[in-house]
């Protein structure tokens, strides 16, 4: 049991940091990244009140919270690499995502102030990313919760795998529409 729990929270695996710096790795990550904001928005459309309830486990964000979640932590995403290239490894803001999920706007079925957000913080960190030196990647923060710095290039090719992580939890919610013979295609 506990493996299918696992597979359904984690359906692409669990992150794994590659400590060693690949300059043509961190461009696809960057890549990635660029192309987020259009890939969310596609993957929603189409979607009803209704549906953004839908979730992917029991017990799992729903659609609409998975969004509101990018927005926060993308958001923190692009402020830590701008505390990193600043300051000399920062010890930067952490946060409790189930916290943050309480919080009203976090709740609401409307996501098209979350959608926006994203896409206008992923076109500044990307063009932010797209400017900096191959040296500023292997800049660092330190991670309070984690203990350890965390590497520039490791935290973009962490989000570039949070992007395509929960974008498969939102495919799963809408598995589970159209299984329930609500649509018949997405």
């Amino acid at each position: 049991m506990e493996s299918n729990i696992e597979k359904l929270k984690f359906p692409i695996g669990k992150y794994k940091a590659i400590l060693e710096f690949n300059f043509s790795r961190t461009v696809e990550d960057i890549k990635t990244l660029e192309s987020f904001a259009n890939n969310l928005r596609n993957s929603v459309k189409g979607l009803d009140k209704t549906d953004f309830k839908k979730t992917y486990r029991k017990g799992g964000m729903n659609i609409a919270q998975i969004i509101h979640h990018y927005c926060d932590t993308h958001t923190y995403a692009f402020l830590r690499t701008k505390h990193a290239l600043l300051e000399v490894n920062p010890n930067v803001k952490m946060y409790e995502v189930s916290e943050f999920l309480t919080t009203p706007e976090s709740n609401v079925l409307d996501v098209e102030d979350s959608l926006n957000v994203i896409e206008g913080i992923h076109a500044k960190w990307v063009s932010l990313l797209k400017t900096i030196s191959e040296d500023d990647f292997n800049k660092t923060y330190y991670h309070s919760v984690r203990d350890k710095n965390i590497i520039l290039h490791e935290h973009v090719g962490m989000y570039a795998w949070h992007t395509k992580h929960h974008l498969v939890h939102i495919g799963m919610a809408k598995e589970s529409i159209k299984e329930k013979g609500k649509r018949s295609k997405q």
